[in-house]
């Protein structure tokens, strides 16, 4: 009886969120990339698989998602551009709005795919989050800015398959 309650206790403490309190300009790494979180902001690891992770973003301003996965689908009808660098491109997606996707610039390829992440104020599923910080706008520029795709030297957690954001 014991037995199963302790196996029980670890099962669900391996499976309970994993958390990043956030300092000013606290980095977190994910598998491809970097975001640098604002004051406030705290991360839990929302969904994982073998090609990626999506984090929960939440603070004072609001929730947003960011999500490092590769080879997301290449820019369609109505969806806009927003902005480029020497390094990447982010792309709004026209249906809805509220999903930038970041398009690296880089000739190479992760597991034969082009690196890509995205935020948004939108659940995987396309339901709104509660209290959305991605809305679609120019205002939007202050998250996406600090996505450092491509970017995963220095980080103060990281995210590692099967732990969650460690240290």
């Amino acid at each position: 009886m014991y037995r199963y309650i302790a196996l029980a206790a670890i099962l669900l403490g391996a499976a309970a969120p994993q958390m990043a309190s956030a300092a000013a300009g606290q980095k977190i790494c994910t598998r491809h990339s970097t975001i640098i979180l604002e004051p406030g902001e705290k991360a839990v690891v929302n969904g994982a698989g073998s090609s990626g992770v999506e984090l929960l973003i939440s603070g004072p301003a609001g929730q947003w998602i960011f999500a490092d996965y590769n080879g997301l689908s290449a820019p369609g009808t109505g969806d806009v551009q927003v902005a480029s660098t020497k390094s990447h491109t982010i792309v709004r997606r026209a249906q809805p709005p509220q999903i930038y996707v970041l398009y690296s610039k880089a000739s190479r390829l992760i597991e034969g795919k082009q690196l890509t992440a995205f935020i948004s104020g939108l659940y995987l599923d396309r339901r709104p989050l509660a209290n959305p910080r991605i809305k679609g706008s120019d205002a939007d520029k202050s998250v996406w800015e600090r996505v450092l795709l491509g970017q995963t030297g220095t980080c103060d957690l990281r995210w590692v398959p099967g732990q969650g954001l460690v240290k």
